[in-house]
């Protein structure tokens, strides 16, 4: 396949869509019983552990399953 000038990506456009400099991800913290989610963004998924989830719950809730997506919304890894 042969691209053109004007249809290849510039640097700054393959941020968003590889999550480079500047990018964020989101850390959601779910109960899979209740359907109550705690979510924020972060700057990788490397911080979204378990612990994280444990911090950011509110006291006396309980999260069931952590979830980290990329930009667009897709992809990421949960359990």
């Amino acid at each position: 396949m042969k691209l053109e000038a004007n249809d290849m990506l510039q640097r700054n456009q393959l941020k968003s869509v590889f999550g480079g400099d500047g990018g964020t991800v989101e850390c959601r913290c779910k109960n899979k019983h209740t359907g109550a989610a705690w979510f924020d963004s972060v700057s990788s998924c490397n911080v979204c552990t378990s612990s994280w989830c444990d911090n950011h719950v509110p006291p006396g809730s309980t999260w069931t399953s952590l979830i980290c997506t990329g930009p667009l919304g897709g992809g990421g890894y949960g359990y």
